[in-house]
């Protein structure tokens, strides 16, 4: 950013007394010490801390020395008892925006089982005399993460602790549910982040009206059969075609699900895989809908004829087969997160209008939570078949050891197992680069290789010795 940019977004708003504290240490000058672990190394390249000292009730703009802008409203700030703060609120700054960053921070990019394409994350706090503050209901604070010449469209995800030492990633419009998931943790199996799936009541922050919900069809009932037998031309059956929203008339899908209709059929299906013979069933203690029979007669009637070779089992002619339809729905995210977007609409308008002209240079959004806030999106790949990727290298547990990602910006840490780093649960036939950083004769080394993620029998070898600025000039050029 130039320096006419710069004073103008100093000027942009009425600053209130701010005061800017870098809180390098000494042993961050000289680069040349002996390190003897891995914390010291980190202790030493982890980002630096910066804070500031803003008034309680004016609104305030901070800058980060790596470019971060935020746009804090008056009184946005309250005691763990509600009450509001009278006293100057000291607000803490950390930006990890390089590899080197999130390296020594021990970040990485994945949220649940997912994996993040990052743009940087940071670390923001807000206290008064060591005690730290949260956001009032209703208020926001707006973050303007640099964009760097990205034009991807990005998210906002905070921080969330699954237990003592595993962190993950989730959306910001999704964060709601994590008071009644951290609840209800012990019975969950796999994490997800999605509030009708996990059987838990959840309370939402928007109200929840029916266009922010995509209506479709389950499968009331079926024969077993058909959870192997799969469609003529389609990989897939015909209770994941019944169940898959594309194929389905969303009005119809609608009209079942309000009116909690519900269709059973028994029929035949013919030596070409072709069902014929519909009959409704009456015998189930549903209550029959002439209409909704119809519906689901005429739907049955348009799917494409089974591939009767698929099959292991016999498809007999004579044999009645059944299946049924109901109506269902799932929060389209999409419009969810746009609506609730909206509710903090106001603050991120302010901040644009306080941050021009410069503001196209961000990625721009209110944000109600504080701690490790990420800007990252999911990336974009299909579900593939995932594979766990191990390391092999001499002394492990004392070797901090991270794989890159080559197609985008994302970094993950792995986990030590039976004397190897495991990285789980990624995707097969990505290219990776594994980075090694370690110490010896009092210097941190460093080793890195490339490899494919389908590769189960890695060695990182060639640990070089570096001073701390070289190490961290090294680490840099892999961004």
């Amino acid at each position: 950013m130039t320096m006419t940019r710069t004073i103008k977004l100093i000027l942009g708003i009425l600053i209130t007394s701010l005061l800017f504290t870098n809180c390098s240490s000494d042993k961050k000058k000289n680069r040349n010490i002996t390190v003897n672990s891995i914390a010291e190394i980190k202790s030493i390249l982890s980002p630096t801390t910066e804070s500031f000292e803003i008034q309680v009730n004016r609104e305030t703009i901070l800058k980060g020395k790596k470019g971060t802008s935020i746009y804090i409203p008056a009184n946005a700030f309250q005691h763990e008892d509600g009450t509001e703060p009278k006293e100057p609120i000291t607000i803490i700054l950390k930006e990890c925006f390089s590899l080197t960053d999130m390296i020594f921070e021990n970040l990485q990019t994945i949220s649940g089982d997912r994996i993040l394409e990052t743009n940087g994350m940071i670390y923001l706090n807000a206290e008064v005399n060591g005690k730290k503050l949260s956001v009032k209901n209703g208020k926001a604070f707006v973050i303007g993460f640099p964009k760097n010449g990205l034009e991807k469209e990005m998210d906002l995800f905070y921080d969330f602790q699954l237990n003592d030492s595993t962190n993950t990633w989730v959306p910001d419009y999704k964060f709601f549910e994590t008071t009644s998931i951290k609840k209800s943790i012990s019975e969950i199996d796999t994490l997800k982040f999605e509030g009708d799936d996990i059987g838990i009541q959840i309370e939402y922050p928007i109200e929840m009206t029916e266009d922010l919900y995509d209506y479709g069809y389950w499968t009331s009932i079926r024969t077993a059969t058909f959870y192997d037998l799969k469609l003529l031309g389609l990989n897939e059956t015909i209770i994941e075609y019944i169940e898959n929203p594309k194929n389905i008339d969303s009005i119809n899908a609608y009209q079942f699900f309000k009116n909690d209709w519900r269709a059973d059929f028994d029929f035949n299906i013919d030596k070409k895989g072709k069902i014929h013979n519909l009959r409704p069933r009456k015998d189930l203690g549903v209550k029959y809908n002439e209409k909704a029979s119809k519906i689901a007669e005429e739907f049955f009637k348009s799917i494409v004829p089974f591939d009767v070779n698929s099959y292991e089992g016999e498809i007999r002619q004579d044999w009645d087969y059944t299946l049924g339809i109901t109506g269902s729905h799932s929060i389209n995210w999409d419009r969810f997160k746009q609506k609730f977007r909206n509710k903090y609409s106001k603050f991120t308008n302010k901040a644009i209008q306080k941050i021009d002209p410069s503001a196209l240079e961000y990625y721009m959004f209110s944000a109600t939570e504080m701690g490790w806030i990420n800007c990252d999106k999911f990336w974009d790949i299909e579900e593939d078949e995932k594979t766990d990727f191990i390391v092999k290298t001499n002394n492990p547990s004392e070797t901090k050891i991270q794989i890159v990602f080559k197609d985008i910006k994302s970094i993950m840490n792995g986990v030590f197992e039976n004397g190897n780093l495991v990285f789980k649960n990624i995707p097969k036939n990505k290219d990776l680069k594994v980075i090694g950083i370690s110490y010896s004769n009092g210097k941190p080394t460093l080793a890195t290789g490339d490899s494919k993620s389908d590769n189960n029998k890695f060695e990182l070898t060639g640990f070089k010795e570096f001073t701390l600025d070289q190490l961290e000039s090294e680490l840099n050029k892999l961004n």
